[in-house]
């Protein structure tokens, strides 16, 4: 594989940043400046319904498209450009097995590129993709550019930051955050903590610090943002999760979309709590406290072991009092679950309520759909309108993954073409 090819984002901001600050008069043998210096820069221009590589209207009939050419010693950056794409440098087109021809354009500012076949991207020399951090929306722009192309080729473009530092020196920045393809990572690490069964962490604390999924399923609506607290939930100082582990025998979902957080010993902003712990739902609406719905904790009652919760709890199961976060109270709120099945099929976990109207600091890792709720829906479009009214409030993109319980396959599927762009 040529290098090139094998540069990773961050190495391509670097590789980009240095070729906008050579100011050569020429390329070696004296050959033009666009054929080792400086950037050819396009902002996509076409329909959302065209790929971004297809020619303009002016290019099939001119034989060549009009490129912008960025270089620390030309005229300045335009910075109202939202999101586009950049093409490598000749030598390094040459190197892949590429083919780029470029001419002169009137003034320093720009250049004309000799129209490449757009039927077959693949052979087009691109070598990255662009988004304006001052633009809003433009970074779910480049995502839909950037899946295109995957869908296209079967190869990721990475997608940089256009962020001009003061001293006017750096253009590009990378961040994975802003990759659609992060959702494979954000899937696999979901996966590892779900079929993590230790039942407390390295340090001694709880298993939930670092292990299993806590997941909130929400509703349908556009009325309210699905990351606040409800008002039952500020109330009761809890709002319900559902804990996921290898074995702690959730089998169905309350409804059908929702969304996933970190693990409770992930840095964030605005750290979501875990205050308690039902092995089955509770039914704690309406609570005063949510702890305190059947009566108190468990650890207040002397319930310190599987047989004596099954004493007093065997025959009614939705009227457990609420386990500790402890590691031992913590455990035995799994361990009495796989004594007893139940009629919901998921065990109910109190989160304290946060602060409203605060996502970006919120620790929210994915949103989530699924097709095994006791309220059935087609959850995949209250996920892409979450995902999306997410983007809209925070600038941020988090992924949606299919959840599926109950199978040998993975339980979180990340589908970029699932993705709310």
């Amino acid at each position: 594989m040529p290098i090139a090819l094998a540069l990773t984002g961050p190495d391509i901001a670097q590789v980009l940043n240095a070729r906008f600050r050579l100011t050569e008069a020429a390329c070696p043998g004296g050959t033009a400046v666009y054929l080792c210096s400086g950037l050819l820069v396009r902002r996509s221009q076409n329909p959302a319904n065209v790929a971004f590589w297809k020619l303009s209207p002016e290019a099939v009939s001119a034989g060549y498209e009009r490129f912008d050419y960025w270089r620390l010693d030309r005229e300045p950056v335009d910075v109202s450009a939202p999101n586009g794409f950049v093409l490598t440098d000749i030598l390094t087109a040459i190197g892949i097995g590429k083919t780029l021809e470029v001419n002169a354009a009137t003034g320093d500012a720009q250049a004309l590129v000799k129209n490449w076949d757009d039927t077959a991207p693949l052979r087009i020399p691109l070598q990255a993709l662009f988004y304006n951090l001052a633009v809003g929306g433009s970074l779910h722009a480049a995502q839909r550019d950037q899946l295109v192309y995957f869908q296209a080729t079967g190869e990721w473009l990475p997608i940089l930051r256009l962020q001009r530092d003061e001293a006017q020196q750096s253009l590009f920045g990378f961040s994975m955050a802003d990759q659609l393809y992060v959702g494979y990572q954000v899937a696999a690490k979901l996966n590892a903590r779900y079929a993590d069964t230790s039942p407390t962490c390295r340090d001694g604390r709880a298993a939930f610090y670092c292990n299993g999924v806590l997941v909130r399923t929400t509703d349908q609506s556009t009325a309210f943002h699905s990351w606040n607290p409800s008002p039952g939930s500020v109330r009761g100082n809890g709002a319900s999760f559902s804990y996921l582990r290898a074995d702690a025998g959730v089998s169905r979902f309350y409804k059908s979309q929702g969304f996933v957080i970190r693990e409770q010993a992930a840095p964030a902003g605005n750290p979501m709590s875990l205050r308690c712990a039902y092995p089955y739902d509770a039914g704690t609406g309406g609570s005063a406290d949510v702890c305190r719905t059947h009566g108190g904790l468990c650890s207040e009652l002397g319930v310190n072991s599987v047989e004596v919760w099954l004493a007093r709890y065997g025959a009614r199961v939705n009227a457990s009092c609420a386990f500790d976060v402890d590691p031992q109270q913590f455990q035995l709120s799994i361990d009495v679950r796989k004594t007893r099945g139940d009629f919901y099929g998921w065990n109910e976990f109190m989160v304290a309520a946060w602060p409203q109207n605060n996502p970006a600091q919120l620790p929210i890792e994915a949103f989530f759909y699924n097709a095994q709720a006791l309220v059935p829906s087609n959850g995949l479009p209250g996920a892409q309108y979450d995902q999306r009214d997410y983007f809209k409030v925070t600038c941020r993109s988090i992924p949606i993954l299919r959840a599926t319980l109950g199978t040998a396959s993975p339980v979180f599927v990340f589908n970029p073409s699932e993705q709310g762009l």
